[in-house]
């Protein structure tokens, strides 16, 4: 069932007037939380079922506009380059574009031979865009014929747990992806969590109200009480 928009409301209950144009049904937006749906994909690796080969890892899934395009180039060159992070954080990759496999593979070919690097995570292509639609990746207003660089974070439970949006023209940061898997996989493996500007090894939050004596217990140092409600914990 679609949702239609109409006349929506602001916090003192005015209705916010909305051009025609942005009153528009929405069949699903996948959100943080939500269980990212099973599908079988064509890629450069081979025709994948996307839970079965998720499954057991943490998932980078990932759109972009088209190969042999010079920002997706230098995305693709960023993330092989980083290859040992993402493996040390159990994160597998998996993009998609509406590239043909024979063109996503001549790319990877350029790729290899003026960088060095091997392109080794399945790339999709997604036929007439079907499921860049369906996961909120095409963005008509930025452009009708590319999706956009929409990135979901995945955990082994197949529920979204981060999701970021680029531009078409606006390269990815490589480190900020692996800074967030590194603060979400704290977050599910102690609770803590992280705060800005946050990378591992640096302190993190205790947010709930667990014993001084649980702290010591799991991460072997006290906590400190900064004020009555910021406490931090020095060893993540």
């Amino acid at each position: 069932m679609g949702i239609q928009l109409f006349a929506p409301r602001g916090a003192g209950n005015e209705i916010i007037r909305l051009p025609s144009a942005l009153r528009k049904t929405v069949r699903w937006l996948p959100r943080i939380g939500d269980i990212f749906p099973d599908f079988t994909v064509a890629t450069t690796q081979g025709d994948l079922r996307f839970w079965d080969w998720a499954d057991g890892a943490w998932t980078h899934l990932f759109s972009h506009p088209a190969a042999k395009t010079p920002v997706c180039t230098t995305e693709m060159v960023s993330i092989a380059n980083t290859a040992d992070s993402w493996r040390a954080a159990n994160v597998k990759h998996l993009s998609l574009t509406g590239s043909p496999i024979d063109e996503q593979k001549q790319w990877h070919a350029d790729i290899k031979r003026l960088f060095g690097l091997t392109i080794d995570f399945p790339c999709a292509h997604d036929p007439e865009l079907g499921l860049s639609r369906l996961f909120g990746m095409m963005h008509e207003k930025e452009s009708e014929a590319w999706p956009i660089r929409k990135s979901f974070l995945i955990d082994p439970s197949m529920h979204i747990r981060m999701v970021f949006e680029y531009p078409i023209f606006i390269g990815r940061n490589t480190d900020e992806l692996l800074r967030v898997v590194e603060a979400l996989q704290l977050r599910a493996q102690t609770g803590l969590a992280t705060p800005a500007d946050w990378y591992a090894g640096d302190v993190a939050l205790v947010t709930d109200n667990r014993s001084e004596a649980s702290v010591v217990e799991q991460f072997g140092v006290g906590s400190t009480r900064l004020l009555d409600y910021l406490r931090v914990v020095g060893r993540t």
